[in-house]
């Protein structure tokens, strides 16, 4: 049954979603030769120069003959979302924007998004700064990345770096050209970009859902603005203040504590570029002081984290006591970031009292984290809970308490203690063949105590021998020749003696098995 293309359109509304936002952020209207695409394929569909039409429900896809001044036959794939067209062009061109622009128009404005796409080439073009002042850098720079901050959901990634790499070419040209200004206006960039850019990456990064090839992008972009952001309060802190930087650096403390104190999420980033402003940049103790009342009068969720912060900068341990002590132990992110800094600059009393408080809540943060997160989160736990007055008993809890991800950690903790018995039965549990275990740690462990480990490597045999070829067979004789080593060290002749006997009567019937055993000399 032949369907209306109304109703093709409803079906594949995400689709034809998709296919507009591919559009709008491949095709800019500032550039002549794009621009004249988009408006080639506007006005095939104003002029109906789409025809015949044929749509195949097992292949997803919908094929038009577009008649223009030479008639051209363009295909749509829903299910690869890839275009064809008889006019063999490399990209997309005007036939099959033109069949997606005639499928969007069956349930919304054309005209109106037109219109929108051609606005967003326009704005900024004119951008400039009239005076250096720290309100004039501001006011540019804000207009200059306004376009993040109306950013949604259905942008996506792809749109959010079509207008960072837009905003990135058009930032040059409003840098000032003397040298010594020009990280102070770096700085400026920074802070104005991260914050109009911050409810979309905080909504896309702290969300947890599956790691798409989209996130990895995201977080690749935030991790190289940090990187910028270091790089230009490395720079400024390595130069004297200027008399008439005197306003911009008070002005640079507002934007610093708007971004890391009043924005939400991603914490451990907003706390990185607080540190760096507060241990590099402003040092001094009235700066310190200063910023320390503003936090005090702050009603901000994380100020008292950067209060406590500041105390420990300034060695005002009393008022930091007093501040651990009353700590919002649900906080659990917040509180982390702290101790593995306070772990680095190593305050290990800060660490203990942080840890002590944070115990009871760790557990159910750890279920509340995306799996791929959960095993660096383990170790990084157990480090800082080794520095402070935790029992191990307490520790082996909550390993045990966090499940397989925490497997790595939990083996780690268990070698160290030499729990061989333990780690052995963990391996066995968490890892799929012996191959998968650190070759160095199965050496030791088979050294130490060669009984807690025969049953993973007896195990392991049986399963290749079960796998019933010969270089299986191969392997497994290679891990029984190990045994055999282990056994012979330690005295334990007529029982390993007893064990290869044991095997044999076990596969009588595995001839190639027998051979392979033969050639492997097993017995003591």
């Amino acid at each position: 049954m032949q369907l209306t293309i109304e109703r093709i359109a409803n079906l594949h509304e995400r689709e034809i979603e998709e296919f507009m936002n591919h559009i709008k952020h491949t095709f800019q209207p500032s550039i002549q030769q794009q621009a004249d695409i988009v408006r080639k394929a506007a006005s095939l569909v104003r002029m109906n120069a789409i025809g015949a039409y044929r749509y195949t429900e097992s292949e997803q896809s919908i094929m038009a003959n577009i008649s223009g001044t030479e008639s051209e036959f363009a295909r749509l794939s829903f299910q690869t979302m890839e275009p064809y067209c008889t006019c063999l062009n490399d990209s997309w061109c005007a036939h099959q924007i033109a069949i997606v622009f005639h499928l969007y128009s069956q349930f919304h404005s054309l005209s109106d998004w037109l219109h929108n796409w051609r606005q967003a080439g326009t704005v900024q073009t004119q951008l400039s700064i009239s005076e250096r002042t720290p309100e004039a850098w501001i006011t540019a720079l804000s207009a200059l990345v306004q376009p993040l901050s109306e950013l949604d959901h259905k942008d996506g990634p792809t749109g959010f770096l079509h207008y960072t790499s837009k905003i990135e070419q058009q930032k040059t040209r409003l840098s000032p050209f003397e040298w010594e200004w020009k990280p102070l206006f770096s700085l400026y960039y920074q802070l104005t970009l991260l914050r109009a850019a911050w409810p979309f990456l905080r909504s896309e990064l702290a969300s947890n859902d599956s790691y798409h090839y989209g996130k990895w992008q995201l977080t690749i972009w935030l991790n190289e603005q940090m990187s910028e952001l270091k790089s230009g309060i490395t720079q400024l802190s390595s130069k004297s203040k200027l008399f008439e930087t005197d306003a911009f650096h008070a002005k640079l403390k507002d934007l610093i504590h708007s971004f890391a104190v009043e924005e939400e999420g991603l914490f451990s980033k907003r706390f990185e570029a607080f540190r760096l402003a507060y241990t590099e940049l402003y040092i001094e103790e009235p700066e310190l002081a200063q910023e320390i009342e503003r936090l005090q009068d702050d009603t901000a969720n994380d100020a008292p984290l950067f209060r406590a912060f500041l105390y420990l900068t300034s060695g005002r341990f009393d008022e930091l006591d007093h501040e651990l002590d009353s700590l919002d132990p649900t906080a659990v992110p917040q509180w982390l970031a702290f101790a593995l800094y306070a772990k680095e600059d190593e305050d290990f009393d800060i660490v203990q009292s942080i840890m002590l408080q944070l115990l009871p809540h760790l557990a159910d943060y750890y279920q509340q984290l995306p799996s791929r997160n959960r095993s660096s989160f383990a170790e990084d736990i157990d480090e800082l809970l080794s520095l402070s007055d935790v029992s191990e008993e307490q520790r082996d809890q909550l390993f045990q308490s966090y499940g397989a991800e925490a497997s790595r950690a939990y083996g780690k903790f268990l070698f160290e203690r030499s729990r061989y018995v333990e780690w052995a039965a963990l391996m066995h549990l968490t890892r799929g063949s012996v191959d998968m275990i650190d070759g160095a740690l199965l050496k030791i462990a088979l050294a130490e105590d060669s009984q807690a480990i025969f049953p993973l490597m007896h195990a392991e045999a049986l399963k290749l021998v079960k796998e019933k070829n010969r270089d299986s067979y191969r392997r497994a004789v290679r891990l029984w020749k190990q045994m055999k080593a282990a056994a012979k060290r330690d005295g334990r002749n007529e029982f390993w003696n007893r064990y290869v006997n044991t095997v044999r009567q076990q596969f009588p019937r595995l001839r190639a098995l027998m051979e392979e055993m033969e050639k492997g000399n097993l017995l003591l």
